[in-house]
């Protein structure tokens, strides 16, 4: 896997509040995990900035929402820690039939969603976001905590207690390459980004219940009981992965 995913990448510096980042942003050495919840589709769509991007549905009236937490060990900004809370989501799709978008992400491991909250643990990281790609990004307090059958990873603010997620380990069996397509709301434009992976030791379960959240009072906290996620889906466990951050790919109007 070493360098596979960064031959011929040419780096630029751009300007980001209190200097420069080179991008794309090169992640050597990652390991994450997530869980995808089933979520009724009308409180994501209201968090959703444009009408134009479209949940995708499980069953009609059902969609999911994504938490993902990511332990950056070596990058090219320094190793930091992040915790994405996604809606997996399509701009403007000519069809919308439930099941079938979301089925496609899983299968293909090409992954789109709107990114809602992405809490991050050093400043280049917070600004970067901010800057380049309109990311929804602050300092938070991320900590794991990896034990022989599952990882939890707690989120914090100033000391308040956000989310838990924990995630039962899946055998990493498999290596694959994979796609995290985001959509990010930066001025008055819809950022699509690609960003590019591999992992030679990733593994992944369906069974319902893989992973839970627990919630605490913070303002995002009671966002998402508002949302009222159910059992979980999908988890991922992934305990080496390479990741790309380039440019934003294109930009689409709200």
């Amino acid at each position: 896997m070493e360098g596979s995913l960064f031959a011929d990448v040419a780096q630029r510096e751009m300007e980001i509040t209190g200097g420069t980042c080179a991008v794309p942003v090169i992640y050597r050495d990652a390991f994450a995990v997530a869980g995808i919840f089933i979520a009724p589709t009308l409180p994501l769509r209201k968090l959703l900035p444009t009408s134009k991007l479209v949940p995708a549905e499980v069953f009609p009236g059902k969609g999911l929402l994504a938490v993902m937490a990511l332990d950056y060990r070596d990058t090219s900004i320094g190793a930091y820690k992040e915790l994405a809370v996604a809606i997996p989501a399509r701009y403007r799709p000519r069809l919308n039939p439930p099941l079938v978008p979301a089925l496609r992400m899983a299968v293909s491991f090409s992954y789109e969603a709107f990114i809602w909250q992405l809490p991050v643990t050093t400043d280049i990281a917070l600004h970067a976001g901010i800057d380049i790609w309109g990311y929804p990004k602050f300092l938070g307090e991320i900590a794991f905590e990896d034990d022989e059958d599952q990882v939890t990873c707690t989120l914090a603010e100033g000391g308040e207690h956000i989310l838990t997620l924990r995630v039962r380990k899946s055998l990493p069996r498999m290596k694959s390459y994979f796609d995290l397509n985001t959509y990010s709301l930066k001025g008055d434009e819809l950022l699509y980004t690609s960003i590019k992976g591999i992992s030679d030791s990733l593994g992944r379960s369906f069974r319902p219940g893989t992973a839970a959240l627990s919630l605490g009072e913070h303002p995002i906290s009671r966002t998402i009981r508002e949302i009222a996620p159910g059992k979980s889906v999908q988890s991922m466990y992934i305990p080496r992965a390479q990741l790309l951050l380039p440019e934003a790919e294109r930009r689409l109007t709200l």
